[in-house]
C-alpha cells in the first residue's frame, strides 16, 4: 500500500500551509500518452499540425471527453486514490466525472481569454474551511511555466474569510482578486503523470500559453464518502457509465455519448460510484 501512497510528510505540511500540492508520478508515462491521444482524437486536432490546434471558430481550452477508457484508468489507478486517500484521510472516495482540457500556445488572432483568476464555488457564502473540497489536474505531459499552466495564490484559503469580510459591501470579491492579485498568482510547472490538487478557496485559473507547444490536462477530484449511496444512486451512476454520458446529450459535443466504448472498471473504479 506505500507505494500507492505518493505524499510524504513534508508534502501534506505543505499542503495545509499553501493549500495546493504536486503529488509526483502518480500516473505512468503509457497512461498519460493514451489519455494524450485519446483527447487529440476526441478534439480533431493533430499535434504535429499546428493550424489544427486553432479551429475557425474558436472555442475554449476544455475539451467534453469524460468516458473514454484512457480517462478511466487514470481516474481509477491505485496512486491516484491513494494520493486523496491521504488529502482527505480516508480510502471511501467517490470519484467525478469530469473533462480534459488544451491550451493552445497564443498567435495573432487566437489570444488566451482566461479563465483568469476565479473560484469554482459560490465565493460570496463560502462554507467554513473543512467544508470546502478540493479538485486537481493531471498534467498528460512535460509542462513548463511558460506553457499555459495552472496559477494560484498559495495561502489565501486560510484568509479567505477575513478578507472577504473585509471588503465593501459592493465589491465583487471576482473583481477584486482578479485586478488586485495577479502578482501574487504562481505559476505550477509539472512532469507527465504529476497530480496537482488544490484546495477550492484557493484563487486560481489558467494562464496564457507563451511556449511553442499546447499544455494537455486531465481533471480529476476525489471527495469522501460519508454514507453509503442508495440502490437509486448506484443505478444511475451505473447507467451513465454504461451509457457513456456526458451531461451534454443536446450538444454536438455529446458524440462521445454516440459513438464511444463504455470503459471496463476496476473495483475502484466501480466503488467510486
Amino acid at each position: 500500500m506505500t507505494g500507492n501512497l505518493p505524499l510524504s510528510k513534508e508534502d501534506r505540511r505543505f499542503w495545509k500551509e499553501n493549500g495546493y500540492i504536486v503529488a509526483r508520478t502518480v500516473i505512468p508515462i503509457k497512461n498519460c500518452r493514451a489519455a494524450e491521444r485519446a483527447i487529440w482524437e476526441f478534439a480533431e486536432m493533430d499535434p504535429d499540425d499546428p493550424e489544427t490546434w486553432y479551429p475557425d471558430t474558436p472555442v475554449g481550452i476544455m475539451k467534453e471527453i469524460y468516458q473514454h477508457q484512457a480517462l478511466w484508468d487514470n481516474r481509477q489507478h491505485p496512486r491516484m486514490h491513494g494520493a486523496f486517500s491521504q488529502i482527505w484521510g480516508t480510502e471511501k472516495l467517490s470519484v467525478n466525472r469530469d473533462r480534459a482540457s488544451i491550451n493552445p500556445p497564443e498567435r495573432p488572432g487566437y489570444e488566451f481569454k482566461g479563465p483568469w483568476l476565479n473560484w469554482d464555488l459560490k465565493i460570496e457564502a463560502i462554507p467554513p474551511l473543512e467544508k470546502i473540497g478540493v479538485q486537481e489536474i493531471l498534467y498528460l505531459t512535460d509542462t513548463a511555466a511558460n506553457q499555459g499552466v495552472f496559477v494560484c495564490i498559495p495561502g489565501f484559503h486560510l484568509k479567505v474569510h477575513k478578507w472577504l469580510q473585509s471588503l465593501p459591501e459592493d465589491a465583487d470579491p471576482r473583481e477584486v482578486v482578479k485586478e488586485g492579485f495577479d502578482d501574487q498568482a504562481v505559476a505550477i510547472e509539472a512532469g507527465a503523470g504529476d497530480l496537482l490538487i488544490w484546495h477550492t478557496a484557493l484563487p486560481h485559473g489558467s494562464s496564457p500559453n507563451r511556449a511553442e507547444v499546447p499544455r494537455i490536462g486531465q481533471y480529476i477530484t476525489m471527495s469522501p464518502v460519508h454514507q453509503e449511496p442508495s440502490e437509486e444512486s448506484r443505478a444511475e451512476s451505473e447507467r451513465w457509465w454504461q451509457e457513456r454520458l456526458t451531461g451534454l446529450s443536446k450538444n454536438e459535443k455529446a458524440r462521445e455519448h454516440r459513438e464511444g466504448t463504455t470503459a471496463a472498471l476496476t473495483p475502484l473504479g466501480i466503488d467510486s460510484w
